[in-house]
């Protein structure tokens, strides 16, 4: 099943076309550490993109990448007539874009409270997010004045539910009013309001094909089991949507637009009334389990590089162990004897080392070692290889052992 937030890599700028890399990747390994990694390549960035990032960054700290959104100028409803117009009108307002740092959906204001509520896979682990409300002028751009912090306080993984509180929010918004499953009726007309791939506020209808009941997906990334009743319809929506409300003809939400099957046209699914009401009324959170999966193929040690270092002082054997496609880990042995032969990693793929560890005796039985364990660029403790194994039988705090073997000498 295809959700319907959409990654932030969809929206670059123009130069560069949907689905497209922005990873310049190397053709083949260079010798040392520190030049193993791609590059990304920065994309020139959108002007309304730029304005956003400006608003956004002394409101709520988001990915820098946030810069290369693409919003719509115009937040115009493609309506059929004065009560689609109408409606879009009662109604937009209180529907708000989401963003996280690595997606973005939708989702409507409920109540007073300032509590919005959305689809669970569009905030996925994050505590807190960015909330970002119509301009109350269709032609008038995001400014930071649209753009509120808020915090993630339930979700339901089951019915792919999940509930945000705002710190605060505008006091001029109507939340969006709760129908009933009495509004649900096979043929009848509905409304969407969302953000598809990044086109805010668009406004689509549709019809209601049927209603299942105790209806089974899965994510397409995932793979968490959900269950609801969902009302299937042939609103046109897209990723961008998940998290926005159907809307019944009287403009009340009977359902949360949530996902689509594949590449098929016209089955799409939001998760009906009745489930969010179940939502809003539980206390507790709810999981929900994920299948098993079957064992990744075993990783097998690649060598990338072995030959001299660039200054010729030593000789090198890079490794791949993580099958990232990028060195990790390096022995490197000095052709002066008087210095030691060492072991240094990279244990987190970010580029920097993070383990060093060497052997006096040069003859790979390691002595003494360093450790960076919450990889902020400092050395947190020694570890002491007594029994010249790579495994260190005890550890002390690095700045003590510094204090230490200074008062040694």
């Amino acid at each position: 099943m295809k959700k319907l937030c959409v990654p932030l890599v969809m929206f670059l700028t123009a130069s560069i076309g949907v689905g497209q890399s922005v990873v310049s990747t190397p053709s083949s390994y260079q010798s040392g550490f520190g030049r193993l990694t791609a590059t990304i390549q920065p994309s020139q960035m959108a002007d309304q993109g730029a304005t956003f990032k400006s608003a956004l960054s002394d409101r709520f700290m988001l990915n820098q990448s946030l810069s290369n959104f693409k919003f719509s100028e115009n937040f115009q409803a493609k309506s059929r007539g004065p009560k689609e117009v109408a409606l879009f009108k009662a109604v937009s307002p209180a529907v708000v874009l989401i963003t996280t740092e690595d997606s973005l959906g939708t989702g409507s204001l409920i109540t007073s409270k300032g509590e919005v509520l959305t689809n669970w896979h569009v905030v996925g682990s994050n505590k807190e997010v960015g909330v970002i409300f119509k301009p109350a002028l269709d032609t008038q751009k995001v400014t930071k004045n649209d753009i509120y912090r808020g915090v993630v306080v339930k979700i339901d993984q089951v019915a792919d539910l999940a509930l945000i509180k705002l710190t605060e929010w505008p006091t001029n918004r109507q939340p969006v009013r709760l129908g009933s499953t009495d509004e649900i009726s096979i043929g009848s007309d509905v409304h969407a309001i969302g953000h598809p791939r990044g086109e805010s506020w668009t406004y689509t209808k549709g019809v209601i094909s049927q209603f299942r009941n105790d209806y089974q997906w899965s994510g397409e990334k995932n793979a968490f089991k959900h269950k609801a009743d969902v009302i299937q319809t042939q609103t046109p929506i897209n990723p961008g949507n998940s998290g926005g409300p159907l809307l019944s003809e009287t403009g009340k939400m009977i359902g949360i637009n949530s996902f689509k099957t594949g590449d098929s046209e016209g089955l799409n699914f939001a998760v009906s009334i009745d489930d969010v009401k179940n939502f809003l009324s539980r206390k507790d959170n709810r999981y929900s389990s994920v299948p098993e999966q079957p064992k990744p193929a075993k990783c097998e040690w690649k060598t990338v590089y072995e030959g001299k270092s660039e200054d010729k002082a030593a000789d090198l054997i890079s490794f791949d162990t993580q099958c990232s496609g990028k060195a990790d880990l390096e022995i490197v042995k000095p052709i002066d004897t008087l210095k030691p032969f060492y072991l240094r990693a990279d244990r987190n793929l970010d580029g920097k080392i993070d383990f060093l560890v060497f052997s006096y005796s040069r003859n790979e039985k390691w002595s003494l070692s360093y450790w960076d364990n919450d990889f902020d660029g400092k050395w947190d403790a020694v570890g002491f290889h007594p029994d010249g194994k790579l495994k260190a039988s005890r550890f002390e705090d690095y700045q003590a052992y510094v204090e230490r073997t200074a008062q040694i000498k």
